[in-house]
């Protein structure tokens, strides 16, 4: 099972258009980092780890950013991680980052044939660094100049003017000044271009910002609504497959376990009741579009593959 979320080679641009009614779902890659294992698996007792044999002290993340594209809106969910991956000694020192490559959303972009300056409203999900420190290019300059920007409000002032060390999630501590930083570096320059949306607020046309808490204090995913086909982005409710099949356990990283529990098993359950096509943020392999299927007393990560 281990092969399925490991990588061989570092990634490269790509994109998977999948349509979805009158909406064409966009996978942009944007490569992805070697963690510490223990950031992301610490929280399981290693007895129950090592029966897939993952690599002693690292695990592989994929990052992938979703594109909406509506009839007249180009909607980007976040903006990517920048050139945060491509430092992993930085923030994971003693990690082989051979396969940790970021910055490859515009790149990405490109290859399906679209300009930066195309996208018209993006979301930022949360804060963290693999999803809004791709917001300035090498000179500082706003990657998307021309977008609108939505987030949450409890998101933006979480990270904007409250001191975060009280967290939950032991594995971040460390990391919490880099995290602000990065937080902040990426809101900062679009404080006069950002709006901040509500737990239901309709967006666009069928698509709608949905709280899902826990992950973040104002972490938000989107629902999808076309022609009586449904799909989500989740981004970071669920980090990696296994947590899909076992609902028992958690990532290290969630900032209030207790609420991301809850949030998790709500959308396992609705997801499953649904069919719902969902996409994740981490959610391996790519194009990270796939379902989630009730199986028992548990569920399973169905991944769709590029040619499904």
């Amino acid at each position: 099972m281990e092969e399925e979320y490991l990588i061989a080679k570092a990634p490269n641009p790509q994109f998977f258009k999948k349509q979805m009614g009158d909406v064409e779902l966009i996978a942009i890659s944007d490569g992805g980092l070697n963690y510490d294992i223990d950031m992301i698996l610490g929280r399981i007792p290693q007895d129950q780890v090592s029966q897939y044999n993952f690599p002693e002290k690292q695990i592989f993340l994929p990052y992938t950013i979703l594109l909406i594209k509506t009839k007249d809106t180009l909607l980007l969910c976040d903006v990517g991680a920048g050139e945060f991956g491509n430092n992993g000694d930085k923030f994971f020192p003693g990690l082989d980052h051979t396969t940790s490559r970021t910055n490859l959303v515009v790149p990405s972009l490109k290859l399906a044939g679209i300009q930066p300056e195309d996208i018209d409203l993006i979301l930022i999900t949360h804060a963290h660094p693999d999803h809004i420190t791709g917001m300035l290019d090498a000179e500082g300059n706003l990657v998307f100049p021309n977008a609108r920007y939505l987030t949450a409000q409890n998101e933006w002032d979480y990270w904007m003017s409250v001191d975060p060390s009280a967290v939950e999630a032991e594995a971040l501590r460390k990391h919490l000044e880099a995290l602000v930083h990065e937080a902040r570096t990426g809101f900062n320059p679009i404080r006069d271009k950002i709006t901040f949306v509500q737990n239901g607020e309709e967006i666009l046309p069928g698509i709608r910002v949905e709280a899902a808490y826990g992950h973040t204090p104002g972490h938000v995913m989107v629902s999808i609504t076309s022609i009586g086909q449904t799909a989500y982005n989740i981004s970071d409710v669920v980090v990696h497959p296994l947590f899909v099949e076992h609902p028992e356990w958690a990532p290290a990283i969630d900032m209030n376990w207790d609420q991301a529990d809850q949030t998790r098993r709500q959308f396992y359950a609705k997801a499953a009741d649904e069919n719902a096509l969902v996409f994740g943020h981490h959610m391996g392999p790519f194009p990270n579009f796939g379902r989630i299927v009730k199986q028992g007393s548990s569920f399973q990560w169905q991944a769709i593959e590029k040619d499904g």
